[in-house]
């Protein structure tokens, strides 16, 4: 997967830039504020739609401006797409191949992208949000099952919410077609996390077996694990009834991390959260290349920041290992230590504007 060209237009600071990228390493370097992390973000926003540093799409836009839009040409499986995003006022309009998608699903899944930034440390000591977010992208994915499924569950739950506020006398009904799908969704997880965390496992042991020793996990559907879910609806359903909410499920589902038995987001330092964060999504894009004999677009944003050299250059040669386009940020070259004969494309930002190095 590639991502070779990519025209950002009234994004923050960056009025307009056009680049070319490389197939390995792109280094976005400039000061805090020049627009190095917009350009990481632009590329998350045409790939799924959404900011990873605003949950409100409109803030993307430039102060002076009413729109903003983002274009590409992607590579992917032997293929070339030109992909386009455009935000004005609220209204948002995505093309592939200049035909108009409606579902953001379809936009999605032209890619494969990994990103890493400052709120993926939530994966561990966030809201479970955050680590369920981390199960589904791989089974987004990998199962073609998983995400109508996971569309399905969600529409139920609010069917089933909305009858709790009402006492509803069909909620029985509501109670047996939720639990079908929330077991379903929970197998799927299950077989995921298995395959995710061992990955997980052998990368801690092989390259951070004396920073981060004794790793476990340990992942909770969302209700007892000695009940089905049927059950635990019809023993909650009053309290559910009390509180207008569904409070069992696997939309309440959370993936807890041990070391030496205590608690991971409690016992490690804030350096050692982000390095276990940073194998994590990792693991997601080895177990990517193994099973979907694809290499995911890899893209962190200061990465420099809170590791030390040592963890940050064991970092970056597992990924320059993987082979795949990789997109960083930094403040200075400096900051980042590159294996030897490891080819780097440059581009400096200084004030919304792009330079290549």
């Amino acid at each position: 997967m590639l991502v070779n060209s990519l025209c950002v237009e009234n994004v923050r600071c960056i009025k307009k830039a056009n680049i070319f990228l490389g197939e390995g390493v792109n280094l976005f370097l400039g000061v805090n504020g020049s627009g190095k992390s917009s350009l990481l973000e632009s590329v998350h926003i045409l790939a799924t739609g959404k900011s990873f540093r605003t949950s409100k799409i409109d803030g993307v836009k430039n102060f002076d401006s009413d729109n903003f839009t983002i274009c590409s040409t992607i590579k992917r499986n032997g293929f070339e797409k030109v992909v386009g995003y455009r935000n004005e006022k609220s209204n948002v309009d995505i093309r592939i191949d200049a035909v108009n998608v409606n579902k953001l699903s379809d936009l999605v899944l032209n890619f494969s992208l990994i990103t890493f930034h400052s709120k993926s440390i939530f994966i561990i000591e966030g809201e479970p949000q955050y680590r369920r977010r981390y199960i589904d992208w791989w089974l987004f994915h990998s199962n073609s099952q998983f995400y109508p499924e996971w569309l399905r569950y969600q529409k139920l739950l609010k069917q089933r919410n909305a009858a709790l506020r009402q006492n509803d006398n069909f909620l029985h009904v509501w109670d047996e077609a939720l639990a079908e799908s929330g077991e379903i969704i929970n197998l799927l997880r299950k077989s995921a996390l298995q395959i995710l965390m061992e990955e997980v496992v052998s990368i801690i042991k092989d390259n951070y077996s004396t920073q981060l020793s004794a790793f476990s996990w340990q992942y909770n559907s969302g209700w007892p694990k000695d009940e089905t879910l049927l059950s635990a609806l019809k023993r909650n359903q009053q309290r559910d009834i009390l509180y207008g909410f569904t409070s069992v499920g696997v939309h309440r589902g959370d993936l807890r991390f041990t070391f030496n038995g205590k608690d991971a987001k409690e016992t490690l330092s804030r350096g050692q959260q982000k390095t276990l964060s940073l194998i994590m999504f990792i693991s997601l894009g080895s177990i990517h290349k193994k099973l979907l004999n694809e290499t995911p677009i890899f893209m962190i944003d200061d990465l420099a920041s809170e590791l030390d050299d040592e963890y940050r250059y064991s970092l970056l040669e597992q990924l320059i290992d993987f082979g795949g386009q990789i997109l960083l940020t930094a403040i200075d070259k400096k900051d980042l230590r590159f294996p030897m004969s490891t080819p780097v494309n440059s581009f400096m930002l200084q004030k919304g504007e792009v330079h290549v190095l």
